[in-house]
């Protein structure tokens, strides 16, 4: 059976995920930034006796990626960025400071991923969803046997993604949510990148941006 255990980490308040199954777990979209965080999530991974795989990004605005250096090279493990994500991923060193994140520590190590790919955890098969608009290159990862889908900053819980950011669009925003997301079943799970979890059904009945 898989587990989802969602952390919210640093200033953005963003979801960081640690899937597990059986001993062994994934973490999608680490935002762990300080030595509070990087213990909370180590100690949950560590006092379960889990075994971190990879990391998965679902896009790499800064609060999603602030983990990457700390969980890599803790664990030894590969980092899989969406590969239209990677020019936003290295120009992170460059503004972080800006951000008050001057601690930040990067990692270009990283495998990239098309949105034609799947991915394997364990025997669970995960599907790359191409979901631009918030960010020209966004994924989100569909577990269809599993009925939960991480859908990154796309879709929120009665809410949508921002499109102001660089690369960011509104019209391709939404044909993101409606064409992809909004075919996959009812009562899909979603995990957002920030708020609370939801499900496809609540969002094509109540979601006051998308009707």
């Amino acid at each position: 059976m898989m587990e989802v255990k969602s952390f919210t980490f640093n200033d953005y308040q963003e979801n960081t995920y640690v899937v597990a199954t059986g001993d062994k777990c994934i973490i999608i979209d680490p935002g762990n930034y300080s030595e509070e965080e990087n213990f909370f999530i180590k100690s949950f991974i560590n006092e379960r006796s889990l075994k971190p795989q990879y990391i998965l990004i679902t896009h790499a605005h800064i609060d999603h990626v602030l983990g990457i250096d700390f969980l890599s090279k803790e664990y030894l493990i590969d980092v899989y960025i969406p590969s239209s994500e990677k020019e936003i991923y290295n120009n992170i060193p460059s503004y972080a400071p800006i951000f008050g994140m001057s601690n930040y520590k990067h990692n270009d190590k990283v495998i990239l991923v098309e949105h034609s790919n799947d991915i394997f955890f364990d025997e669970i098969k995960i599907s790359t969803l191409f979901l631009p608009g918030h960010s020209p290159g966004h994924l989100g990862y569909f577990f269809e046997k599993e009925n939960v889908c991480f859908s990154g900053d796309v879709l929120f819980k009665k809410s949508i993604g921002r499109t102001d950011l660089p690369g960011g669009d509104f019209d391709t925003l939404i044909s993101s949510i409606k064409n992809t997301l909004f075919r996959l079943d009812d009562d899909v799970i979603i995990y957002p990148g920030h708020g609370p979890s939801t499900t496809i059904s609540d969002e094509i009945n109540e979601n006051p941006f998308l009707k």
